[in-house]
């Protein structure tokens, strides 16, 4: 049995068939008079321009589906040959046979995948079906050599789906050589495929096969030397555009890859791509370079042939340059859309393109010298360029730096990991926002660190005291941290499956920034409390043991949520502003000390006694009866004394004033006159337009000496004050402000009666 039985040449692969694997659903068109036996069999009809037919779809099983898209993705990079079916077998020894899911293989590489998918997202356990490959990939591995030659590489691939795999298969596979790939890879190289084609495939290869030999590749270049500022060598030379695509690698700052935590690429765009290689096809080309880093192991030097026939000074020289024959080992800096776009030209065999190379160029310098190159340029966008810069920091000699970049670090290394709640849920660079991804990198950072000590206490850019999750260093401290919040979080996941998925969504509220703002506040609080009590040590706690402490005093939080209905947890969306975090954690406070008593954050009481609604009952008896009518009365009969009864609506009152009160009076069909509808919101501009008559009066004891806008300043307290008390559904008013309320109260009086 050839290996060769059972293949589909890429030649005989129609585009609609790619097509059709990569749609979620079966397709068919049938006859109207069929409908109703498809429909009891699941088919659904979807609208067409048909007259005499219908089309008819199926939702595919998401294992198939899966399979499916992973071997449209394949067919699409252009390999030569894929397995006709998922029933395809490899003969590995005498007759003994393996399944095989996806199969592909040209002149360059094999690729073996095995499939795996789950309904939803879940962990799952694939310890058997790891170690049966493990135990046979090599035998695989020679079978395929045998037939299609003893030189191509091969890769075995362990595809997941919605599938969070145990740390335990992670290391399986690795030891075994085999890499994992799951649906935001699959997600990553179907947007590279569907703007560059085949030339995505040398990306794939970049990720399998990086540092191994590509064969049958000529890499003897003229070139000159020379050396930049900082000491780093590079080299200027012009090279075949698909040369360098074969051993170049874009690191591309993709939203769930790990690896790409420090790049600086943002993905390509099509119609950029497009129009680049339209162009060159027209005859246009790129007089500025492509700019590369070459990377080799360890100290390797390139290997440089100097001409003894040029004359030389001391910074720069002519010779001949060796190239690495290795896939990956080519960093694009700058330059990807000229380069990819020659991918597509239909005449890039006739050109060449001009190269600067560094050699060896760490990444921070490489990330620097792109920002560099792009930060006027409208075509990067700035949150991505802020995204970079903020790498640069990561171990910085500046402590108030080095904890911003741990902090961002964090939040990106929770986004891409799949086992984390907070998993693709974060804005990070040039994602669009959607329902379940809604949190943004500053917000989390500002309302949820910004009154915490779990990194530390700093005074300026000094570290003072280190926080509750510090450990011996940045990276130990990541990791705890990160496994910590990953436990915490899982915690309100669990509990609340439906909550937590709905994100933004219509009914959702604690996977947004204002919830995860105040957990991050009420599990500081909680840790600080068995510090304070228990004489709890969680910088001598793994971030796992330090949870496990921690969740229990959650759970009463969690219940709250979980018991609220849709207007107590429409209240708590609705809060806005800097100061609606600290509401929403005060709320987690008062849950958490109604089941453990000695659990008593600083303020709670105070917070307890004022949510209690004693003082918005109290302000609105004062403000409403009392000082509204007092300010109101007193002010109308002043611009009548001044201006006349006829004339002091007119002369007194500001324009844009009277137009409000005209038009509320319209839409109320109100008998009533205008002046009926003047409110305490308008009464500042009204004093301050007559200062001369009004100053005296609303001048407050003390302030007779200070500027206007001091003297009117309490005013606009006073109105946000009054719209607490007008609207209690949304907020109590504190005692603080009652207080306020009773003292303007006494010095309004002597003034105004």
């Amino acid at each position: 049995m050839s290996l060769r039985d059972g293949l589909k040449t890429i030649d005989s692969i129609s585009g609609k068939l790619i097509n059709d694997k990569k749609f979620l659903y079966y397709r068919k068109t049938i006859k109207k008079k069929n409908i109703a036996e498809y429909e009891q069999k699941g088919w659904q009809v979807v609208p067409s321009k048909l007259k005499k037919s219908v089309r008819m779809v199926l939702l595919k099983p998401h294992n198939i589906a899966f399979e499916d898209r992973v071997w449209a993705l394949l067919a699409k990079m252009g390999f030569t040959y894929l397995n006709g079916d998922a029933n395809y077998k490899i003969d590995y020894q005498n007759g003994l046979t393996k399944q095989i899911d996806v199969f592909a293989v040209d002149d360059e590489a094999a690729i073996v995948i095995e499939c795996k998918s789950a309904q939803g997202r879940r962990k799952v356990s694939y310890q058997k079906e790891i170690n049966e490959i493990i135990g046979l990939k090599e035998k695989i591995r020679n079978s395929i050599r045998n037939e299609f030659g003893r030189n191509i590489k091969v890769a075995f691939l362990f595809a997941t789906n919605n599938a969070i795999i145990s740390d335990n298969d992670s290391k399986r596979l690795k030891e075994g050589m085999i890499d994992h790939i799951n649906q935001d890879d699959i997600d990553y190289f179907e947007l590279l495929t569907d703007h560059l084609g085949v030339a995505a495939k040398y990306q794939l290869f970049g990720k399998l096969f990086s540092g191994q030999k590509i064969p049958n590749i000529q890499n003897r270049i003229p070139a000159i030397k020379g050396k930049v500022s900082k000491g780093h060598t590079f080299y200027s030379f012009s090279i075949d555009p698909m040369y360098l695509l074969k051993i170049g690698y874009i690191l591309h700052r993709t939203q769930t890859d790990p690896e790409a935590a420090s790049a600086y690429q943002r993905i390509v765009k099509k119609g950029r791509l497009k129009n680049i290689g339209e162009f060159i096809d027209t005859g246009g080309y790129f007089a500025n370079s492509v700019i590369i880093n070459i990377q080799t192991k360890g100290r390797k030097k390139l290997k440089y042939e100097m001409s003894e026939n040029i004359e030389h000074d001391s910074a720069t020289s002519m010779g001949i340059l060796h190239l690495p024959k290795q896939y990956r080992s080519a960093f694009i800096i700058d330059g990807q859309h000229r380069l990819l776009g020659y991918s597509i030209a239909k005449s890039n065999s006739n050109h060449t393109i001009p190269v600067v190379a560094f050699h060896n160029l760490p990444i921070d310098e490489q990330a620097k010298l792109f920002v560099k190159i792009n930060h006027t340029q409208k075509s990067v966008p700035a949150n991505l360029l802020q995204s970079i810069i903020a790498d640069f920091d990561w171990k910085s000699d500046n402590d108030r730096l080095a904890i911003n970049a741990l902090k961002t670090r964090l939040f990106v290394d929770m986004n891409a990991d799949e086992r984390s709640p907070l998993y693709k849920r974060i804005i990070l660079s040039e994602e669009k926002k959607n329902e379940t991804r809604c949190l943004t990198l500053q917000t989390l950072r500002s309302w949820g660190f910004g009154k915490t000590n779990y990194f530390g206490i700093l005074k300026g850019d000094k570290l003072l005291q280190t926080g509750h999750l510090h450990d011996v260093d940045y990276d130990k401290t990541l990791k705890k941290s990160h496994e910590f919040f990953t436990i915490c979080f899982s915690a309100w996941e669990d509990e609340l499956p439906a909550q937590w998925s709905i994100g933004s969504g219509e009914g959702g509220f604690i996977s947004m920034n204002l919830g995860i703002a105040a957990i991050l506040r009420v599990i500081n609080d909680i840790i600080e409390f068995l510090v304070l009590t228990r004489g709890f040590k969680p910088q001598l706690q793994s971030g796992e043991e330090l949870a496990f402490e921690v969740v229990p005093f959650l759970m009463p939080a969690i219940e709250y949520v979980k018991n609220l209905d849709q207007n107590g947890l429409n209240k708590l969306r609705k809060l806005f502003g800097s100061g609606a975090p600290e509401k929403v954690q005060r709320e987690f406070q008062y849950a958490i000390h109604k089941k453990y008593s000695e659990f008593n954050p600083q303020g709670l009481q105070q917070w307890i006694k004022e949510s209690s609604g004693e003082f918005t009952k109290k302000s609105y008896a004062l403000g409403h009866y009392k000082i509204e009518p007092l300010i109101d009365g007193f002010i109308k009969q002043k611009l009548k004394e001044e201006y006349g009864e006829k004339n002091w609506w007119t002369e007194g009152v500001p324009t844009d004033i009277q137009l409000s009160c005209s038009r509320e009076k319209i839409l109320k069909r109100s008998q009533e006159p205008e002046s009926h509808f003047l409110n305490t919101i308008y009464y500042e501009k009204i004093i301050d337009n007559n200062w001369g008559l009004l100053q005296n009066y609303f001048t407050p004891p003390g302030l007779e000496q200070a500027g206007k806008a001091k003297r009117v300043a309490w005013l606009g307290y006073f109105n946000s004050i009054r719209q607490k008390y007008s609207h209690p559904q949304r907020e109590d008013v504190t005692e603080k402000e009652y207080l306020f309320i009773e003292d303007l109260y006494e010095w309004l009086q002597k003034k105004l009666v």
